[in-house]
């Protein structure tokens, strides 16, 4: 049922999406204490690495939610245009 399939991939970009948010979250506090200086350029880079990769994921997740609602769209757009295009050659 595809209508399982679409409750997944959301399922998953909204774990996508909060993990991103909470590494966001996490991310800048931390570099907030690090403080302007950075005494620890190590540290600022694998949390900047982690977010990329936090960020990475959630991209790929929304690309698969937008590509399937396009595709959605695009199959009702047909559907909605042959019905038209016969009830129109009905008419005649």
């Amino acid at each position: 049922m595809p209508e399982d399939a679409t409750r997944r991939l959301l399922k998953q970009f909204g774990i996508a999406f909060t993990d991103f948010e909470d590494q966001t979250r996490i991310a800048l506090e931390q570099l907030g204490a690090l403080g302007s200086s950075l005494h620890s350029p190590a540290a600022a880079l694998a949390l900047t690495e982690k977010w990329l990769k936090t960020n990475g994921e959630v991209m790929a997740r929304w690309m698969e939610v937008t590509q399937l609602l396009v595709e959605t769209q695009a199959e009702a757009q047909a559907e909605f245009l042959r019905v038209i295009g016969a009830a129109r050659g009905a008419a005649k």
